[in-house]
């Protein structure tokens, strides 16, 4: 069974909590983010905060984002996008799990992507969605 309750204690603590220092996400870049415990097929958070690697799709303003959280099962699915990080880790982007994201859930940033590869994910975000 899914520990809820741990999630919407430890959501009640993000949403009215202090932000801490100020941080500026830009599309690319990876980031630990409080994703939570979801339903059904929907990417959980692990450990005792619920957070998981997203990617910055793209940027509204210094609140709101597009984010797709990663993987490290790489998976041969058209919403899928299967890359190696930095440290050379297999990974992939769960692209049919974009959603919007405020910066009250991201907790530091882990690296970037280069910006050819962000380019390739987007175009594979087309598609899909087309």
């Amino acid at each position: 069974m899914k520990d809820f309750d741990a999630w919407n204690e430890l959501k009640k603590k993000i949403e009215t909590g202090p932000t801490g220092e100020p941080f500026f996400p830009q599309a690319g870049e990876v980031w630990m983010c409080a994703v939570g415990r979801n339903i059904g097929f929907e990417q959980n958070g692990g450990g005792k905060n619920f957070s998981r690697p997203v990617l910055v799709i793209k940027k509204f303003n210094n609140q709101m984002f597009w984010s797709v959280p990663l993987s490290t099962k790489q998976k041969q699915y058209d919403f899928y996008h299967n890359f190696t990080d930095p440290d050379g880790m297999d990974v992939s982007v769960i692209l049919a799990q974009m959603r919007l994201t405020s910066i009250k859930r991201f907790k530091r940033r882990i690296y970037e992507i280069p910006g050819d590869l962000l380019n390739e994910m987007k175009i594979r975000l087309r598609e899909f969605l087309s």
